[in-house]
């Protein structure tokens, strides 16, 4: 499975593990590197620089395969003097990609370009996926509607914005959203992208940082178990439909700000709830790919699936292919 993404990143497979903040630490992300697709870590989701690194250390012990780390962009997650001392960490320690998210990245890019840090930008919609080209990131991630976490405000289906980011976008393009398995997998390459980004799926794993509780009510959301908040804010958040989910809508409808909403939509909170397993009062960011989750597995079996699952849909396609000869 060789495409322009893992001769780029060095990696046997183009599959990479969406930052997720304060669930796929060290642990998750180091078993996605072995498994032979790249791990990311969420810089935000640690408190001060000295955490950070070592946090990035701490990796470095788990896997020898190349790695990433996340750094948010949104202004409301960090000023830009903290992100700035946040990307000069992972430059002093030699983290190879850099994933980054949030607003363009040409403010903050360049001391990773200087580096020779591959930089993974992530967008919602070809505007900013060409705005992110120019600024030069060397991967464009581009997230449809399904996905999980902030799909952006045009909304646009994932498989439409992949096709049609492959057609306008000259650096490797990452398809995001939706994709858990190696149906998806297989759907998504079949519109030429050089890669996947997949998030939701690492939640149901034993590496993820999250309690047993809330990785087995993974399991009983449909695909339709999923809602948008904040769109009142004009950013868009999909979540599970759950009693904080109705209680952020029912807040937007009355008119809450950005300031009033903020006790309710604390990622800190959302994390610590995770880990107390109370999945019904934080919000809990996921995909609606999570209605096709069916079981807790490994990352290594996750590997396995997408990889062999991959070679049946392939033979499966070949034969059915004979019927247009």
């Amino acid at each position: 499975m060789q495409t322009r993404v893992t001769e780029m990143l060095n990696i046997q497979y183009p599959i990479i593990q969406g930052g997720m903040q304060y669930m796929s630490l060290a642990e998750l992300a180091s078993a996605v590197s072995n498994a032979g697709g790249l791990g990311i870590v969420p810089s935000m989701a640690f408190p001060d620089v000295d955490s950070l690194r070592a946090e990035v250390k701490k990796m470095k012990t788990l896997t020898d395969k190349p790695f990433g780390f996340n750094i948010s962009l949104v202004p409301e997650v960090a000023m830009p003097e903290v992100i700035m001392d946040y990307i000069q960490v992972l430059v002093e320690e030699g983290v190879p990609v850099v994933e980054t998210s949030g607003q363009r990245p040409r403010n903050f890019i360049q001391p990773l370009k200087d580096a020779g840090i591959k930089v993974i930008h992530k967008v919602t919609s070809i505007r900013h996926g060409l705005a992110a080209q120019e600024d030069g990131a060397d991967i464009i991630a581009f997230v449809g509607a399904e996905g999980g976490g902030h799909p952006g405000v045009d909304l646009v289906s994932g498989p439409v914005l992949w096709a049609k980011a492959v057609e306008k976008m000259s650096v490797p393009v990452l398809a995001a959203g939706g994709i858990v398995d190696s149906k998806s997998l297989y759907a998504a390459m079949a519109l030429g992208v050089d890669g996947v980004l997949m998030s939701t799926r690492f939640l149901a794993t034993p590496e993820v940082n999250a309690s047993d509780t809330y990785r087995q009510a993974l399991l009983q959301i449909p695909e339709n178990g999923t809602v948008l908040t904040m769109t009142s804010l004009r950013n868009a958040m999909r979540v599970a439909n759950n009693e904080m989910a109705q209680e952020i809508l029912q807040a937007e409808k009355d008119g809450a700000t950005l300031e009033t909403l903020m006790p309710l939509i604390s990622g800190r909170r959302s994390y610590e709830a995770m880990q107390n397993g109370d999945v019904q009062h934080a919000q809990l960011s996921m995909g609606q790919g999570v209605g096709r989750i069916n079981e807790i597995m490994t990352v290594d079996e996750i590997f396995e699936e997408l990889i062999n699952g991959f070679q049946e849909r392939h033979a499966y396609m070949t034969n059915l292919s004979a019927v247009f000869k």
